[in-house]
């Protein structure tokens, strides 16, 4: 009888062994964003026009939390050989279809630049004036909205709406180093989107007000849960205090 109940309790102690193992190791692998996800990254610098080969391309993994739609799987290696990059690439950063020109003989076309299953969308009224000819195609902007929030205690507030968008076109310039028209006075900015993000964008500047906000071409973070500013965020010394605090930058290049 004892040495039946110590079976039993060396069995129960194995199982609740493995049990807590793979416990662990699931919390770890969320913890760390998730299984690696194999993605195509860039060797060295590829300059705009030129064809992906494969000595171009490493293979990067990234926890999936992290992956988004528009970066390339290494499975799809074979798809983006021969391809030429739409603008310049540079060593390390994950490419992105985005980044690619999808017919590469012929660049006349501006409907050729648009990826496979992206969409491009003018947008005008987003302060593209403001930045005079600083903003050119190839540039990544983020879209602000402005907006009165339905509600009994109906407020205008301002929330961050998409972020981290391809520039395709300022005005009606497609070239990056078309400079002299991109000093049309145009207000209009062409933005590579999904169907999805196309969608909301249309639905958002129905009856509000967007804004433009330019970053560095090669910041492709996300900032997730960014909360929606009103008068008080502007108004009240604590919480404007708070939205002061940003990264110390020692100088601009």
């Amino acid at each position: 009888m004892n040495r039946t109940a110590m079976l039993a309790s060396a069995i129960v102690a194995a199982l609740g062994f493995v049990l807590l193992t793979v416990y662990v190791r699931q919390f770890q692998r969320e913890a760390a964003g998730g299984d690696p996800v194999e993605l195509l990254a860039m060797r060295q610098d590829v300059a705009v026009g030129a064809p992906l080969t494969e000595q171009m391309l490493v293979v990067r993994a990234l926890p999936a939390n992290y992956v988004e739609d528009r970066q390339v799987l290494a499975s799809d290696l074979p798809r983006v050989l021969g391809v030429r990059a739409s603008i310049g690439l540079q060593a390390d950063q994950t490419l992105l279809w985005s980044d690619l020109a999808t017919t590469p003989r012929d660049r006349s076309s501006f409907s050729s630049r648009i990826p496979r299953g992206m969409r491009a969308m003018s947008v005008t009224g987003v302060g593209r004036r403001a930045f005079s000819n600083l903003m050119l195609p190839g540039d990544r902007v983020d879209l602000l909205l402005t907006k009165a929030k339905p509600g009994p205690e109906a407020r205008v507030v301002t929330l961050p709406l998409l972020q981290n968008l391809l520039v395709l076109a300022v005005g009606s310039s497609f070239g990056a180093t078309d400079e002299e028209s991109s000093r049309i006075g145009s207000d209009s900015v062409t933005l590579l989107v999904t169907i999805d993000q196309a969608s909301l964008l249309a639905q958002a500047r129905r009856d509000g007000t967007l804004s433009l906000v330019l970053r560095n071409e090669d910041d492709l973070e996300i900032n997730e849960g960014l909360p929606e500013t009103d008068d008080a965020d502007v108004l009240e010394q604590e919480k404007r205090a708070r939205r002061q605090r940003r990264l110390r930058i020692e100088k601009v290049d």
